[in-house]
């Protein structure tokens, strides 16, 4: 049975970055949906309860669930309402094949490459840069800080790549999107505290910052920073070894 859900605090701070209004709502909404506060089959608020929350007028309401709707996030239903669709679910993720090292080995090897270029490619969505910078306040702000957050974790490296404007590097790796986020999650199991959210949550903000101001090279060093520490700290749980030699200059 669905549940309609209110906002019950104030307005999100925001980035600075140059936003017009419906752009403005439709970050603050993307964050309180990869947070948890909007659920997979909540039923938004009535427009005109969104427009008194954010202090805008009903048709920027109306576009910027627009903007959710295009990043499949949220569906209207003739007769119901706006329902929240929301980021995979754990459930849907399938056994990971491979060992973890392995997996992480991969990532370094396209994910750092990728996110340079993402860097220098970056400016050229507004659109896409706000998404990212929602998933990654819905990470700071995130309800279930003590478990690991996979479909955050999973939306925020998604982004970036889409961030690099190549479909063929996407579709190259989307497969391998849910074999990494399955391996992760399942050394991460039982074993995550909230300092280690709290972790993983400032080397996405690094990422990000590399990212928004276009700097290449920092935008692939923080990436190799995280990725790494994050298979040092699950390599301790799973005792897979710990991650493999350096081999990026």
């Amino acid at each position: 049975m669905e549940r309609e859900t209110g906002i019950t605090e104030s307005p999100l701070h925001a980035l600075p970055l140059s936003r017009r209004a419906h752009e403005f709502v439709a970050h603050e909404m993307l964050v309180l949906i990869f947070s948890g506060r909007f659920r997979a089959g909540d039923r938004l608020p009535p427009e005109r309860a969104l427009a008194a929350e954010f202090g805008v007028s009903r048709p920027t309401v109306r576009q910027a669930v627009g903007v959710l709707a295009a990043h499949g996030l949220v569906e209207a239903r003739v007769g119901s309402g706006t329902f929240v669709v929301g980021t995979p679910d754990r459930a849907d993720l399938a056994p990971p094949e491979g060992s973890l090292s392995e997996i992480m080995e991969a990532r370094l090897v396209f994910e750092v490459g990728a996110v340079r270029l993402a860097a220098r490619r970056a400016q050229r969505s507004r659109e896409d840069l706000g998404l990212l910078s929602a998933i990654v306040e819905a990470l700071e702000q995130v309800e279930d800080a003590d478990s690991f957050p996979v479909e955050i974790d999973l939306a925020f490296h998604r982004a970036a790549l889409h961030l690099t404007r190549n479909p063929h590097l996407e579709d190259l790796v989307g497969s391998f999107w849910a074999v990494s986020a399955a391996a992760t999650a399942a050394a991460a199991r039982d074993t995550w505290t909230r300092d280690d959210t709290a972790r993983i949550a400032a080397q996405h903000r690094a990422v990000f910052e590399a990212l928004r101001i276009g700097d290449a090279e920092l935008s692939g060093f923080e990436m190799e920073r995280h990725l790494r520490t994050e298979l040092a700290r699950l390599s301790d749980a799973t005792t897979t070894g710990g991650p493999p030699s350096r081999f990026f200059a």
